[in-house]
């Protein structure tokens, strides 16, 4: 099969899933989202805000090495990503939470 070919079966698979009209062989995809309600997550980023000397890496702090090891190269950067936005917002919440 060509590229092409490959493509266009993709794509009418597709459309055909969106008008409701499965074949057998459809594929469904399990998506793992990472809470952002995380109390544990929080008090890490309330003993980094609290420290007094720098950390140059703290994500490395933040993520948990055990899941890393378990995920591949794009769920890694997936993971990473979903914990930079939980460390901001965290940040900025305990930020406002302090400025009252």
């Amino acid at each position: 099969m060509k590229n092409n070919d490959i493509l266009k079966n993709f794509a009418l698979r597709a459309k055909n899933k969106l008008l409701g009209k499965d074949s057998k062989d459809s594929v469904t995809a399990k998506i793992k989202t990472i809470s952002f309600k995380d109390d544990a997550f929080k008090e890490k980023v309330e003993y980094l805000m609290d420290r007094d000397d720098e950390i140059f890496n703290p994500m490395h702090f933040l993520m948990d090495e055990k899941v890393m090891k378990n995920l591949d190269s794009e769920q890694r950067e997936r993971y990473l990503l979903s914990t930079i936005d939980k460390y901001m917002k965290y940040k900025n919440e305990i930020t406002i939470e302090r400025s009252c």
